[in-house]
């Protein structure tokens, strides 16, 4: 599941409309480095600091450090502007114990964080605004809505924009919240909005975020040439679209938890399709049925188990499996299976197509791995 959301973070990233750069780095950077230094000062997060040979090093908390030390020894020109740059960055937050949420607030987190590069302000906030729409169209896709913070470090960039925000709140189609960082601070970013989702228990829960950083680039020399070939310092934006992987999968868990029949979107589920004989007599056909499932890259198992039916199939419940098909003689004569819809709850009668085409609809876009655990429940360890 991890790894599927991280490759989908990535492809969300990738579908916004312009290049975006992959790249990997390290995670722990020299403190002695100005720049570093400066930017762990101002980000506002207690960090893990390392101390190996009289040098200290912080570990990393978002992917800036490694992803502005490459960009800024490149020959940027206005023309190659605006670019994103992305990388799914394991990252550290020496939280307290008091304050650690499984799923939610960690000390490893791992941040599908991309940013976007602007030749100015102008460019930036037609950006910012494509990203804060996007951030919308990925929850909704879940069946979830945010409420959003807006958090800004001067007054006076919202009275010069007031369209500008009049536009993003319109947009959310509700109140937002206005929060106004106290003056004096050299923050390194104008505008951060923070989406939370409202979770089961009525509290607020930050998942995306998108904000704009008029700092970095000159902090850590990115510069770009311009139509007349002078240096600028372009602007950059600061987004994880659907949140960091473990945050984006709170919100999957948390609004299963709110639906009638609890489930994980298909193109998720571990098991999309469980087939279950009735007897062991039908436990070929189950498996000549889920051999054929499986080839149109659908992930499906058999329970072969020494169990009854009825139990086999509270279990395959328990698990949240989509798609629960009962072979039986039946089933065998008639060509049709017996598919029980984990999402209506109702059992249809399908061709072994209908159901091939079904789940290759829902999940047409979507990353696809195959599974990797033996297709006969029997031959895996049991828990």
């Amino acid at each position: 599941i991890f790894d599927r959301i991280a490759e989908y973070s990535k492809q969300v990233a990738e579908s916004i409309g312009i290049p975006v750069y992959s790249l990997k780095g390290t995670n722990m950077f020299n403190l002695d480095l100005p720049p570093v230094r400066e930017h762990a000062e101002l980000f506002g997060e207690r960090l893990y600091q390392v101390d190996v040979e009289k040098k200290s090093f912080v570990m990393r908390y978002a992917a800036c450090h490694q992803q502005f030390a490459i960009i800024r020894d490149w020959q940027i020109s206005y023309r190659h502007l605006p670019f994103g740059a992305f990388e799914v960055a394991d990252s550290y937050r020496l939280e307290q114990s008091g304050e650690l949420l499984l799923g939610f607030r960690v000390r490893r987190l791992n941040m599908p964080d991309l940013h976007v590069f602007c030749k100015d302000l102008d460019e930036a906030k037609e950006w910012f605004m494509r990203l804060h729409k996007k951030i919308y169209e990925e929850i909704k896709a879940l069946g979830g809505d945010y409420v959003s913070l807006y958090n800004l470090t001067s007054k006076e960039f919202f009275e010069e924009n007031r369209d500008f925000f009049k536009q993003l709140v319109k947009f959310e189609k509700k109140p937002a919240l206005l929060c106004f960082y106290p003056p004096g601070i050299n923050y390194y970013w104008i505008l951060n909005i923070e989406y939370h989702i409202i979770d089961k228990m009525g509290r607020p829960r930050e998942i995306a975020t998108v904000q704009i950083d008029v700092g970095n680039s000159k902090r850590f020399g990115i510069k770009f040439a311009d139509k007349e070939g002078k240096e600028n310092y372009p602007v950059i934006l600061h987004t994880a679209i659907i949140g960091t992987i473990e945050r984006y999968l709170y919100t999957l868990f948390d609004l299963a938890l709110k639906m009638k029949h609890p489930a994980l979107p298909l193109w998720l589920s571990p098991t999309q399709v469980r087939v279950i004989p009735v007897s062991e007599r039908f436990e070929k056909d189950a498996e000549k049925i889920a051999e054929k499932i499986e080839r149109s890259s659908v992930r499906v198992d058999v329970d072969d188990r020494q169990l009854t039916m009825q139990k086999k199939v509270r279990e395959a419940e328990t698990e949240w499996i989509n798609y629960i098909v009962v072979i039986g003689q039946k089933e065998v004569d008639s060509g049709l299976l017996a598919v029980r819809d984990r999402k209506t709850g109702e059992i249809r009668q399908m061709k072994l197509e209908e159901l091939v085409k079904e789940i290759g609809q829902s999940v047409a876009d979507k990353p696809f791995e195959r599974s990797v655990v033996p297709r006969l429940l029997s031959e895996r360890p049991q828990f």
